[in-house]
């Protein structure tokens, strides 16, 4: 097997370009760049086979650089989804595990850009879903996450692909309410549920974005939006109409009227017996808790 640092030192030698003299007569560098690139994907396939993946992913970074400079677009955006998968692999063994999501991120950045150049949305949109769940959970960068995200939606949206742009929506939202950004993640929530609204494949989903909707709003202090996402919600949906959803709204709006806290409480526990709250859930109804708590305190 050969030494990958000897077939890196063939490729910087040979990816030199041409000058003076030796211009003239050698005419068009692409050739040169390609078997430079050619170099560093084998050195990159040899460092694989090592589970030397961070070395791999910086040999097919290279590789792409080369092929960008011999004009061929199209291969070096496939060389960077192969640099990105190195380096994300790289995260779970790599001391330096930061560095390889940073990695991972610019070279799923220069492939997104490069598909989306040559008109590929549909490709360049779901890297960009998997773009977004890198800042989210390897690098806990939530707006640039939620950036990413909405980007993703607006092409699945132009692609007429509304799951996989409700899919995006959904993580626009989750994060806003995370982040803080309450009313935002409520008009998100509203833009759900009106794409939602008499499609059959996703209807069943709608309890749960009223729901959501309406604690985001409780947790803004807005009680009497949140009243009126509950009166929305019986009157366009069915199924949220005496649903376990729908009670669980109407109690918690109750118990922040009353500024009454521990109802609060016990009516999440009664839901939570029936269906289990994830971690969404209780950091956001928490939040409402601490506005009932903290009317509480204003009135000692």
């Amino acid at each position: 097997m050969s030494d990958p640092k000897e077939l890196l030192a063939k490729a910087e030698k040979k990816g030199v370009p041409s000058s003076g003299f030796m211009k003239i007569f050698s005419g068009s560098d692409s050739m040169k760049f390609e078997e430079a690139s050619d170099y560093c994907i084998q050195a990159a396939n040899i460092y694989r086979l090592r589970k030397q993946l961070f070395e791999a992913g910086n040999c097919f970074t290279k590789a792409a650089h080369y092929q960008i400079k011999a004009s061929n677009d199209d291969e070096a955006g496939n060389t960077y989804i192969e640099a990105f998968k190195c380096y994300k692999s790289s995260t779970t063994n790599n001391t330096n595990s930061r560095e390889s999501s940073i990695n991972a991120v610019q070279s799923l950045e220069n492939a997104i850009d490069i598909f989306t150049k040559r008109g590929q949305f549909r490709r360049g949109a779901n890297y960009k879903f998997e773009l977004a769940e890198m800042y989210e959970n390897d690098l806990n960068d939530y707006p640039k996450a939620m950036e990413c995200y909405e980007v993703a939606s607006d092409w699945y949206s132009q692609d007429q692909a509304m799951a996989l742009t409700n899919k995006c929506l959904v993580k626009v939202a989750e994060l806003n309410a995370l982040n803080g950004e309450y009313l935002k993640a409520a008009s998100v929530y509203d833009k759900l549920i009106n794409n939602s609204l008499g499609n059959r494949l996703s209807q069943w989903v709608l309890k749960e974005y009223y729901l959501k909707k309406g604690i985001c709003q409780l947790a803004a202090t807005d009680s009497v939006a949140a009243t009126r996402t509950l009166e929305d919600g019986r009157v366009n949906d069915a199924n949220f109409n005496g649903s376990r959803e729908a009670h669980l709204l109407h109690s918690i709006i109750e118990c922040v009227s009353e500024g009454d806290s521990e109802k609060f409480s016990q009516a999440v526990f009664d839901y939570d017996k029936f269906a289990k709250l994830d971690k969404w859930y209780t950091t956001m109804l928490l939040k409402v808790k601490e506005t009932i708590t903290e009317a509480e305190d204003d009135l000692l």
